[in-house]
């Protein structure tokens, strides 16, 4: 900035620029100048004084009243004048010859006029200026009263104070340096805005590194919470909350893993698994994991069912199926009889207008089919068959003939039983076709019942014995082998064919013949894959089953619907809901990283971890020597053990948002800010007579 001698002789040189723009503002720039040379003259007799120089008619509290004031009008100044200075340089920038114009002050100006400011409360001393340098800082936005009042508003009285004594003891700091800068300069007889704002700037910048070269945890947290919507960041707050009301905690981290997808806290949370500082914290936590999830499981088993496990429970599944198969049979037996005894009938008697009864002649062509011989002698010669002494063309020797070639093709054409014969079967197939049509040609009450009977096979009894239930029937086996066959046939670990339609039209059939087994088979088979995959390892209990019993019933979305389909037609709606949520916990625990080599996103979070703190600046000094290693030592464990405290709490996420709301890039920003402040204060002039 130009001295009041340069802005006089340049209007000396330019009367032809009277009333011009850039005229007007040499003059105002004259008339400021003048005051605050004056008021440096005045100064300039206390200059070097090591204490407060106090006017006695003006306190120290009012002086101190006043570059509050002087702090919070610069503050607006820098908005409310910004369009004057732009023009101000414009004019500099475009006039040749024209010097350098101070910046504009319309709210200090106008205070000064109306007496609010006056030059009697203004500091005159070296020290005095330097407190009133650092409570304009302070006033004018280095205490930042957002993020101050923010603090109040959503913490402990006692968090809060801390937050705001961190940001009074950053802006006090630099306004020292920041005030004692400018002294400097002006003792030097530096006036230059220019140089007064870059060095006293930089110099404040310097003094604000140790806070904006701070990598804490809050800083971590502010980086892996980055891309998370406040909407997951509550679902996983919630998710927190539900795993300790169930009994098995999990960490903020893997709930918020297990809502986005992936989350990098993850890795924070690797990190403070091995830090010795945080490591028992973590291992505490872990520890109880196996045996809490065994409860949490077995709890929620027992709304599926109360039955304990029995070798009786694959028996009964079992039977269930048999007897729904046999009574099927059995169903469509007695439906198409009434046709067979009818055919029976009209085929042993000659009536006008009807085929005549079965002849000698045409049996003898029939039994040329070895296969239609064998049946028909099995049949008279069997006490069990109905037809036992009559002879060969009867028609009701021929019938339970038929009858019987339908009982031996069923059990050589089903591949679930030892008896299975493909070539067999086809030969008896061929027989039973053979004998059908002869009957059928000779009775259209036959036809009739025969109609019937392959309709009703092919729509509901095949399907029954080729699909599930038929598996389950004809399994065979110890009932351990019997259980492991039904599971791989109602709840296979990769399904393609079999879907919750599937699922619910067998619970739904077997129910009919036992209504409980299905909720006792559910519950049993659920427990027994939980204890295979939780079984404890070599090194102890098994702190990743729950997650793998997880993936097991669960691995897939097809898996997801069926095991929902299951649960919800054996034992209810309700009880699916409350093992989900079980598998929801269980689930977040497979985000958990495991032990091993760390990947480069845990080698950045321990990096920063170490960094940081009150004494981030000195390190630099001593690296890399073992004073710095120790420093950085110290540092992690700080850091890793303030979040392990938080990711085992029930509030965790609660607490993270708020840890990451005060993160260090604020930090950094307000440094940066009271930088520009303090470099913006530094070229202001002090209040005078003149200016009012």
């Amino acid at each position: 900035m130009a001295n009041s001698e340069q802005f006089a002789d340049w209007i000396v040189k330019n009367p032809q620029l009277k009333g011009t723009p850039q005229f007007n503002t040499v003059a105002s720039a004259l008339q400021e100048t003048l005051a605050a040379e004056q008021v440096g003259a005045g100064q300039a007799e206390q200059y070097g004084e090591n204490v407060l120089y106090e006017k006695p008619q003006v306190s120290v509290g009012r002086k101190l009243l006043q570059s509050g004031i002087k702090g919070v009008a610069g503050a607006v100044d820098i908005a409310a004048g910004f369009p004057e200075n732009v023009k101000r340089l414009a004019q500099y920038a475009t006039t040749p010859g024209m010097p350098v114009p101070p910046p504009a002050s319309p709210v200090q100006t106008s205070l000064t006029k109306a007496g609010v400011l006056t030059p009697q409360a203004e500091f005159n001393t070296p020290v005095g200026r330097v407190a009133d340098f650092t409570t304009q800082l302070v006033t004018g936005g280095g205490v930042n009263p957002y993020t101050a009042g923010r603090s109040l508003l959503s913490k402990p009285l006692a968090e809060a104070g801390k937050d705001i004594s961190r940001q009074f003891a950053r802006a006090g700091g630099q306004g020292l340096v920041g005030g004692a800068t400018s002294e400097a300069l002006t003792s030097a007889g530096i006036e230059s805005p220019v140089a007064k704002f870059l060095a006293t700037g930089g110099a404040m910048g310097a003094a604000g590194a140790p806070f904006a070269l701070r990598h804490t945890a809050a800083d971590v947290a502010n980086q892996a919470t980055r891309n998370v919507t406040p909407e997951q960041m509550s679902q996983a707050q919630e998710l927190v909350k539900r795993s300790y009301s169930l009994g098995s905690p999990i960490t903020g981290a893997e709930a918020l893993a297990k809502v986005t997808g992936a989350s990098p806290l993850t890795s924070v949370q690797r990190i403070v698994e091995n830090s010795p500082q945080s490591s028992e914290t973590m291992a505490t936590f872990m520890a109880q994991r196996p045996e809490s999830n065994a409860q949490m499981t077995a709890n929620a088993l027992r709304n599926i069912s109360t039955q304990p496990v029995s070798s009786q429970t694959p028996i009964r599944l079992q039977q269930a199926g048999q007897n729904l198969i046999s009574g099927a049979e059995k169903g469509l037996t007695e439906s198409v009889s009434p046709f067979y005894k009818q055919a029976a009938v009209d085929l042993s008697t000659v009536q006008p207008n009807k085929q005549l009864p079965i002849m000698p002649s045409e049996i003898k062509v029939l039994q040329q089919n070895d296969v239609i011989k064998n049946a028909i002698d099995h049949v008279i010669n069997d006490d069990l068959s109905g037809a036992k002494g009559l002879k060969p063309n009867d028609p009701a020797a021929l019938i339970s003939a038929k009858k019987y070639l339908d009982a031996q093709y069923t059990r050589l054409s089903n591949k679930n039983l030892e008896s299975y014969d493909k070539e067999k079967a086809a030969n008896v197939f061929g027989a039973t076709a053979e004998l059908n049509n002869y009957l059928k040609a000779k009775s259209p009450v036959f036809a009739q019942g025969s109609h019937n009977y392959q309709i009703a096979q092919e729509q509901q009894i095949q399907p029954i014995k080729a699909g599930p239930v038929g598996a389950i029937a004809y399994g065979a086996g110890l009932p351990e082998e019997l259980m492991a066959q039904q599971s791989k046939v109602i709840m296979p670990n990769a399904p393609r064919a079999t879907t919750p339609s599937d699922i619910k039209r067998t619970v739904d059939l077997l129910r009919r013949k036992d209504p409980t087994i299905m909720e006792d088979w559910t519950k049993q088979n659920l427990e027994g894959i939980f204890n295979e995959t939780a079984q404890n390892l070599q090194v102890g209990p098994n702190q990743f089953g729950g997650a793998k019993f997880a993936a097991t019933l669960r691995g897939n979305k097809q898996q997801a619907d069926n095991l929902k389909a299951l649960i919800t037609e054996s034992a209810g709606m309700q009880a699916y809901q409350g093992f989900n949520k079980v598998l929801d916990v269980l689930e977040a625990q497979g985000t958990r990283q495991g032990g091993g080599s760390m990947t480069s996103f845990n080698q950045q979070f321990q990096k920063e971890l170490s960094e940081g703190g009150p004494l981030a600046a000195a390190k630099l000094v001593f690296k890399p020597s073992e004073i710095a290693t120790k420093y950085e030592e110290w540092q992690l464990g700080k850091n890793t053990k303030k979040l392990a405290n938080m990711l085992t709490n029930i509030d965790s996420i609660e607490q993270l948002k708020e840890l990451a709301r005060t993160g260090p890039r604020s930090a950094k920003a307000q440094t940066l800010v009271n930088s520009l402040l303090g470099g913006y204060i530094s070229t202001k002039p002090q209040i005078t007579e003149e200016q009012k």
